[in-house]
């Protein structure tokens, strides 16, 4: 990526340097009218993962609504508990209107009708669903087809479309990039994802489809069916090799902004670290025999990493759950499940270098492995066992698509595994342990046991992407989740589970006619009333 950063720069300013006549006195020479659009796709690309503040957008309601996550001080204050906080519930929305609107309009407005572009159009068109999908799925209704356009329509206070219709619009976009990418002539590049590579592009713009496909399936079955077999019959991902993943740099981000590292790793990396995976993510890994359990999590005797201890604190205490922390705890806690009687067994012994010393609680508590840390770790957007377990889900359901459910289930098994070999060169999966793991975990012949197979995996396998987690869990109810309420005096969801994010304040302020028509359309609008997809 390094390089590619470097070839940008030089490209944007050659693009600044053209202010050669006295035409351009009008203009400002710092700001380019006509942007090379292969510029700004490897900006927006970057921009969904490398602002340091992503972990509010990811971990701090999502991770800890789906039961993924706890310890850090945000996941288990606001999203265990269910605490409103009106700035944390707005980053989403503000960082991604603010910093990715425009150039996703601008990529595909001035590209749409020229033939010699149809493939960087393409492109554009998949980010741009990709970025308002987020949004709508963790808003509801929102600005969609005027928002970004204040150059273009002068549009400055755009209305709030209906989820249903964005949808709508979301496969016919879907649609078009397929049939640009399969047409189009021109080469993409400074590409992060595929490195210009079209088919890859038109197979991941394919398994979009079927993802945002499945979200249906509970609003409208048949529309759900008939889109998914279309995203089926155009051509999703067929290997770990098709995976939609952003590679970055091995730097350390501000603490405001972003950076040139995973913001999401450069947050779990921070001094101390806080964030452990909860006991129920750590039970279904280890009861399912998941080969990613080990490559997953780790206890550390401190916070450098350079001494695992994990074997010897299993060692200490039976098992992978008895080292995991309840969801709604903060890791700090030295107790568990009763405050007011902490337990001595949570203290451990190790030898450590032929010194024993004790180790706290709050080391012992499986957390992110060292692979996961790391500022230059890729990001996933999208990988190839979740579509495989989405190609199972539909198979099930509709009997569409080419093999059966099984097979499906039994790919996305050791696609997840196997998937991992991107964080780090040194993960290098047992061939004996997938095969062990898929053995012990066939697809069952009842319908709703399959369902639950397949949706916990597409749970376990978006650890990393709780938005995706929180969506799934919406529209399948798997896993089911049970609020635990530890503190109902402070709880603000009525000791339930939210469903959705509230529109940040400022909207107002700013676009208050459009905000208050959407908060109409929404009977007793709060975060525990469902999206349109959301039936209950």
């Amino acid at each position: 990526m390094r390089k590619n950063i470097i070839s940008i720069a030089i490209a944007s300013l050659a693009v600044l340097a053209g202010c050669s006549d006295f035409g351009d006195l009008n203009q400002d020479p710092t700001k380019s009218t006509d942007m090379d659009p292969n510029i700004l796709l490897p900006n927006l690309q970057a921009t969904l993962s490398n602002d340091y503040q992503e972990w509010h957008r990811h971990f701090m309601y999502p991770g800890g609504f789906v039961q993924q996550w706890c310890g850090d001080w945000g996941t288990t204050e606001y999203g265990c508990l269910a605490i409103k906080n009106d700035s944390y519930m707005a980053e989403l929305w503000i960082q991604r209107y603010t910093r990715m609107a425009k150039g996703l309009a601008d990529i595909v407005d001035r590209t749409a009708d020229d033939q010699a572009r149809r493939n960087i159009n393409a492109a554009g068109r998949v980010m741009r669903v990709y970025t308002y999908a987020q949004l709508t799925d963790m808003y509801g209704d929102i600005p969609y087809f005027d928002a970004g356009e204040g150059y273009y329509k002068g549009i400055l206070k755009p209305a709030y479309d209906s989820q249903k219709d964005i949808y709508d619009d979301f496969f016919l976009q879907l649609d078009k990039a397929d049939e640009q990418f399969r047409t189009g002539t021109d080469i993409v590049t400074y590409d992060q994802y595929f490195g210009g590579d079209i088919e890859k592009w038109r197979k991941y713009a394919n398994s979009l489809h079927l993802r945002l496909a499945m979200r249906l399936v509970k609003v409208d079955p048949e529309k759900a069916k008939a889109e998914a077999q279309k995203a089926i019959s155009n051509g999703v991902m067929t290997s770990v090799d098709d995976l939609c993943r952003i590679k970055y740099e091995n730097v350390a981000n501000p603490s405001e902004g972003p950076g040139r590292g995973n913001a999401v790793s450069n947050r779990l990396s921070a001094d101390p670290h806080n964030f452990r995976y909860s006991r129920r993510f750590i039970k279904y890994l280890e009861d399912t025999r998941d080969p990613r359990l080990r490559i997953l999590a780790a206890s550390y005797f401190n916070d450098d990493l350079t001494q695992d201890i994990t074997d010897l604190v299993y060692a200490e205490k039976g098992s992978y759950a008895a080292m995991a922390r309840a969801t709604d705890r903060f890791d700090w806690e030295n107790y568990d499940d009763d405050a007011t009687n902490p337990d001595p067994s949570l203290q451990i012994d190790v030898n450590n270098d032929g010194v024993t010393e004790e180790v706290t609680p709050h080391m012992q508590y499986l957390q992110p492995s060292k692979y996961f840390y790391a500022y230059d770790a890729p990001y996933l957007n999208m990988g190839y066992a979740e579509v495989e377990l989405l190609l199972a889900e539909a198979s099930l359901r509709w009997g569409i698509g080419t093999g059966s459910a099984a097979d499906h289930f039994s790919k996305a098994l050791a696609a997840g595994v196997q998937q991992m070999k991107i964080y780090s060169k040194d993960i290098n999966p047992d061939e004996a342990s997938v095969s062990a793991f898929i053995a012990a975990n066939p697809l069952s012949s009842n319908t709703a046991t399959a369902l639950e197979q397949i949706n916990m995996q597409i749970w376990v396998g978006h650890i990393f992407n709780p938005f995706e987690a929180f969506a799934n869990w919406r529209r399948s109810g798997i896993p089911e989740i049970v609020f635990l309420n530890r503190d109902p005096a402070r709880n603000q969801s009525g000791g339930k589970t939210p469903r959705r994010l509230t529109y940040p304040v400022e909207e107002q302020i700013k676009n208050p006619e459009n905000y208050q028509a959407a908060i109409d359309r929404v009977p007793g609008y709060d975060w525990t009333v469902g999206v349109w997809w959301d039936k209950q």
